[in-house]
């Protein structure tokens, strides 16, 4: 070791000793392993000024990785120190109304004929945008004509119903009667009406034969008296002539009885009995029909009163709806403001371009889409996004005043107050905070939507103690967590030692040391 200093320090060539000295320090670590060996690599980094007049530098930077030489250092520093968070946020407006329509009954697109100008001031009531009304106006005229219908079946419905509800019962005994007088018929038809009529066409036929037979006696007595008397010729003629032709007539209606006795017994009886027999089963159908449907159909009417009465109301609604959505079509605005087109979320019109897009004749607006926003210029708050990692600093001052600095006049300084942070992140490893600002009445060109930043400095003071974080090295085995650093000074081992410290805030590169140090204390930069 001691031969490799001598060669170094040797001055016979400024270019032979800085090899020498590089070989050496690079060789150092194998020759003598020791825990106090001042080589560290973060300084080795550092570029080497060239010396200006005195080769012999190099020497000195050799001899600098001897045993005998420190690691880096730094000296506890006390002074001014801050904890500041800048933040960039949004002017948004306290008080903004939504422009929508709602439609209740109107369900076909909205068209637009023409609409406001972006960013236009206007007063409640000014017309923003006004909607093609000839479809609506023609349904309008459909549904009253349809509603007229409907009332008059209502009406109608109404009086049938008392009515069919009166002649129920009646419906129903003249059922039960016509049943009766059936099965009466046929009753009848079966013991009496047929006998007698079978009786009385046979007594007919037999009527007819003996009027037959009697006009035949009666001619023969006649033909055989007139061959015994002197009678005149004419007047015998006439009588035999007479009696002849009742016999004829008498033959024939025999013929007829015989006839008619054949078809009654042979046709119309049958038939009488089978349409007899057939009402009686009809009857029997119809009355059973009665009593199952008669009620029914009354309750049907009933059901349909009401179903038409249910109709007809929702039909006036649909028809006040149809004329309340008429009256939308000509939009209004709600309140004094400025109009901005889409919906503003956290601060930001991000459907303003499309809405542009829409709000012209033509344009279609989609039902319950806000395509106007009405926004009043004062007053408005920053809403901004802080990182989780600054997050703890927002929250720790009771109040917390900060600085607005807007995009579009940089030189401009406004006071600022926070005033809430939401509690859960807006996304991973974000929070959104609202921040209340103070304009003025000079900051007429700050609109709702223009950008700003802010500087919050949540911690401040002016006589900290400050070390390197670096400096500061966590002690894990402990429970709860402490800190820890390294003095510069080594003690009698040639060990340098360790020193626990109370640490406080953090700001870039410096950590606060509340306690363990003080000022002018020197501390090694990294571990030995």
């Amino acid at each position: 070791m001691n031969k490799v200093k001598t060669a170094i320090s040797s001055p016979r060539s400024w270019a032979f000793g800085l090899g020498l000295g590089v070989i050496g320090a690079l060789a150092l670590p194998l020759i003598v392993p020791s825990r106090g060996s001042p080589l560290d690599f973060r300084e080795t980094q550092k570029p080497v000024e060239k010396p200006a007049t005195k080769p012999v530098a190099p020497v000195a930077a050799a001899s600098s990785s001897s045993s005998s030489s420190k690691p880096a250092t730094t000296k506890v520093e006390k002074g001014p120190f801050k904890v500041e968070v800048a933040l960039s946020g949004i002017f948004e407006a306290t008080r903004t109304t939504e422009v929508s329509i709602r439609p209740k009954a109107w369900a076909l697109p909205l068209v637009v004929e023409r609409g406001v100008e972006l960013g236009m001031s206007v007063k409640k009531g000014y017309i923003l945008v006004e909607f093609d009304h000839e479809k609506i106006d023609k349904m309008i005229q459909d549904t009253e004509v349809e509603n007229t219908l409907t009332d008059l079946a209502l009406k109608q419905a109404e009086e049938e119903l008392p009515i069919l509800d009166k002649s129920l019962p009646i419906d129903l005994a003249a059922a039960e009667r016509t049943k009766a007088q059936a099965d009466e018929d046929l009753k009848r038809f079966l013991e009496i009406d047929r006998p007698n009529s079978e009786r009385s066409v046979h007594f007919t036929v037999k009527q007819a034969g003996e009027y037959l037979e009697y006009s035949k006696e009666e001619l023969k007595q006649l033909e055989k008296m007139y061959r015994s008397k002197d009678l005149t010729e004419e007047t015998e003629e006439i009588i035999l002539r007479r009696q002849r032709f009742q016999v004829e007539a008498s033959e024939f209606y025999k013929k007829e009885a015989e006839q008619h006795r054949d078809q009654t017994l042979k046709i119309d009886l049958p038939r009488q009995e089978q349409r007899a027999r057939e009402s009686a089963v009809k009857q029997a159908i119809d009355l059973a029909k009665a009593r199952a449907l008669l009620p029914l159909n009354l309750n049907q009417k009933r059901l349909t009163l009401a179903k038409l009465k249910y109709d007809h109301a929702k039909a006036a609604e649909k028809l006040a709806d149809l004329r309340a959505d008429r009256e939308t079509m000509t939009v209004h605005s709600p309140a004094d403001g400025l109009v901005y087109y889409g919906r503003a979320e956290r601060g930001q019109w991000t459907s303003g371009a499309a809405t542009a897009q829409k709000l012209h004749k033509g344009g279609i607006i989609a039902p319950d889409e806000v395509f106007i926003t009405v926004v009043s210029p004062r007053p408005v708050d920053i809403r901004a996004t802080v990182e989780e990692k600054d997050l703890y600093a927002l929250t720790q001052p009771k109040e917390l005043k900060g600085v607005v600095t807007p995009t579009f006049d940089p030189e401009r300084r406004l006071p600022a107050r926070l005033t809430s942070v939401v509690s859960v992140p807006r996304e991973p490893g974000k929070f959104e905070v609202v921040i209340a600002v103070e304009l003025g009445t000079d900051q007429t060109a700050i609109k709702p939507g223009m950008a700003a930043s802010v500087k919050f400095i949540p911690y401040r003071k002016d006589d900290a103690l400050t070390v390197p974080s670096t400096a500061i090295f966590e002690d894990d085995s402990a429970d709860p967590l402490t800190y820890y650093v390294y003095l510069a000074k080594p003690d009698k081992d040639g060990k340098f030692p360790k020193r626990h410290i109370k640490i406080g805030k953090k700001a870039g590169a410096k950590t606060e040391v509340l306690n363990g140090l003080a000022e002018g204390d020197e501390i090694l930069t990294s571990k030995p």
